[in-house]
C-alpha cells in the first residue's frame, strides 16, 4: 500500500487513519464505554466555519407531527335510541328473560321479532327517499369533500 495516502500495511492502520479523518473533520462517533471529547474542527485563514447544527431540545419536539384532536363523537338521535332499544330488549327476551320476570315460551319468539323490528327500523332510516326521486341534483352522488 502507498503509505503516502495515510494507511499502513495492517488493517488496523486502514481503521486508524479513516478515525483519524474523522477527528479533523470533528465528527468523531462514540464506543460503547469510550467518551472521547470532540475535536474541534480546524478552519483555515480566509475560510468561513461551518456551523453543523445538531439536535436539541427544542426541535426535536418541533419535528414530529401532532395529529389534530378527533372530533367528538356524534350523539344518537331518537330514532337510533328507538331502533338500538328494541334489538337490546330482544337480545334480552331472548337470552336470559328471567332478567326482566318473564317466563314460558312467548319470550324467545317476541325477542326475534323486536330484534327484525329494531334491524329494520335502523336500516329503514338509511334510505333517503324514493328510487324514482331525483332530488335537488340527479348528479349528485353523496360523496363529500
Amino acid at each position: 500500500m502507498d503509505p503516502a495516502r495515510g494507511r499502513g500495511d495492517r488493517p488496523e492502520d486502514d481503521f486508524e487513519s479513516i478515525v483519524a479523518g474523522w477527528r479533523d473533520e470533528g465528527s468523531v462517533p462514540d464506543w460503547p464505554g469510550e467518551r472521547a471529547e470532540p475535536a474541534e474542527p480546524t478552519v483555515q485563514p480566509g475560510e468561513r466555519p461551518v456551523h453543523r447544527p445538531g439536535p436539541s431540545a427544542e426541535t426535536e419536539d418541533d419535528d414530529h407531527y401532532h395529529p389534530p384532536e378527533p372530533p367528538p363523537l356524534p350523539r344518537p338521535g331518537p330514532p337510533a335510541v328507538v331502533g338500538g332499544g328494541l334489538i337490546g330488549l330482544g337480545l334480552v327476551l331472548c337470552i336470559s328473560p328471567g332478567l326482566i320476570g318473564v317466563g314460558g315460551s312467548w319470550p324467545l319468539p317476541l325477542g326475534l321479532v323486536l330484534m327484525a323490528a329494531g334491524l329494520t327500523w335502523l336500516v329503514l332510516r338509511l334510505w333517503t327517499g324514493e328510487p324514482g326521486d331525483d332530488g335537488p341534483d340527479p348528479h349528485d352522488d353523496g360523496s363529500r369533500l
